[in-house]
């Protein structure tokens, strides 16, 4: 026990930050809520107005989506919107290759969170870590929610695997709450989900983030790690609930 304990006080600190996305006002004024909650962890914000976030710990850059965010979803894409829209916010790899610049581990959290309690962060295995309340095959995902878009997903695994199978074996990826440590395919990570995020597009498909993060994953060759984040998962809690314009 002895030993256990000084294992743990001589143990390297990890070398993580926080990062989320803060586009337009009501995400920002969340964000600025989350970020205070962990004034002691780095944090990096992308945001379309880097000086709301002037007088907290963290690091704002200026980001221009984009992809549709909150607000597209309830104005203009008529057809996935209409205040019942669930936007797919793939820019938030952006973030987290730029967070990734400076940090071994970057983890992003949704701006509508908090966090409730002061957070522990563990040693990250490379790859990604998720949250464990959603483990799941794309393919069985896809079957429970939104079967009609299966034969895009479907499309995009030929693309990325040169076969649809993969859909069996890859894992959706909660996506709002995740980590992403370097181990050295994290290029091909992104990249993957870089084109799934265009594929989808080009298909007018703003669902199914957590599907392509899972594909990606795949495409990396990372095994997903269910364990790494249930203390921190634990000690936040999400509002969800679809796009936000107040």
């Amino acid at each position: 026990m002895l030993k256990g304990i000084l294992d743990r006080l001589h143990a390297p600190k990890t070398n993580a930050c926080f990062c989320t996305l803060a586009i337009h006002a009501a995400y920002r004024r969340r964000a600025q809520l989350l970020v205070a909650d962990a004034p002691n962890v780095p944090w990096i914000v992308f945001t379309d107005e880097p000086k709301d976030f002037v007088d907290l710990p963290v690091t704002a850059i200026r980001h221009e989506p984009a992809g549709p965010m909150a607000i597209d979803f309830m104005t203009k894409i008529w057809t996935t919107g209409n205040g019942r829209g669930a936007p797919a916010y793939h820019d938030k790899r952006f973030v987290l290759q730029a967070a990734l610049k400076e940090f071994d581990t970057a983890i992003f959290i949704d701006a509508d969170s908090r966090i409730i309690s002061n957070p522990h962060l563990p040693r990250f295995r490379p790859g990604i870590a998720v949250d464990k309340s959603l483990r799941t095959a794309i393919s069985g995902h896809l079957s429970r929610y939104g079967k009609a878009r299966r034969p895009a997903f479907e499309e995009l695994a030929v693309q990325l695997s040169s076969n649809a199978d993969s859909l069996n074996s890859a894992r959706w990826c909660s996506e709002a709450l995740f980590a992403i440590t370097k181990d050295g395919n994290e290029s091909k990570f992104f990249d993957a989900w870089a084109r799934g995020a265009e594929f989808l597009s080009s298909r007018d498909l703003f669902t199914g983030e957590g599907g392509v993060i899972g594909l990606a994953a795949a495409f990396a060759g990372w095994t997903v790690d269910y364990r790494s984040l249930t203390k921190l998962v634990a000690s936040t809690q999400h509002e969800g609930h679809g796009p936000k314009t107040s």
